[in-house]
């Protein structure tokens, strides 16, 4: 019976052939491409093409929807103009038995020029309200990032009182640029 096992022919194998090879690339072809078709569908709807018009010169332009002037959060999409108060304010207090100078150099922002101009009209008002709101602070307090933040609060109020009062549009912001303590 061995003998008989030894002296079958064996069962050759098949040589592989082209159908099972054709097979894997045409399923990876067909993968590919509903990669490609989802991927543009993707992108179509993340980023939509421009609407387009034909113009009576027979030129195709794209159509430009007006924004409604507002950022992603709500803000005004307009540049931000600064505005520097020069000289820088001065002020002293006392410190314990020390007597303390402040020097803060103040700017405005404002996204409307109105605003601005507003600020500009009144410096000097603006300047006395600054200076009796600062010269009135205890030194420790205003050390503290507290401090300068609820004196940056106070003084940004006050200042939009002040051209409230005149008339002009508020400034959207108040920042101290420089504040030195001796």
């Amino acid at each position: 019976m061995a003998e008989e096992a030894e002296s079958a022919p064996a069962a050759a194998p098949k040589p592989p052939g082209m159908g099972g090879k054709i097979v894997n690339a045409i399923g990876i072809f067909v993968l590919c491409l509903g990669a490609v078709v989802a991927g543009g569908f993707i992108n179509a709807k993340l980023h939509p093409p421009p609407e387009m018009k034909l113009g009576a010169d027979g030129k195709i332009t794209p159509i430009v929807v007006e924004s409604s002037g507002h950022g992603e959060h709500g803000e005004s999409a307009k540049a931000a103009i600064y505005y520097a108060i020069d000289p820088p304010l001065v002020v002293n207090f006392e410190d314990s038995a020390a007597v303390r100078f402040l020097q803060v150099t103040v700017e405005f922002m404002a996204r409307d020029q109105k605003a601005i101009d507003g600020v500009q009209k009144n410096v000097p008002l603006i300047r006395n309200n600054l200076l009796l709101l600062i010269s009135n602070r205890d030194y420790k307090t205003l050390m503290t990032r507290e401090g300068k933040e609820k004196l940056r609060q106070e003084a940004l109020n006050e200042v939009r009182n002040i051209t409230k009062k005149e008339g002009a549009p508020p400034v959207d912001d108040l920042l101290f640029t420089s504040f030195v303590v001796q």
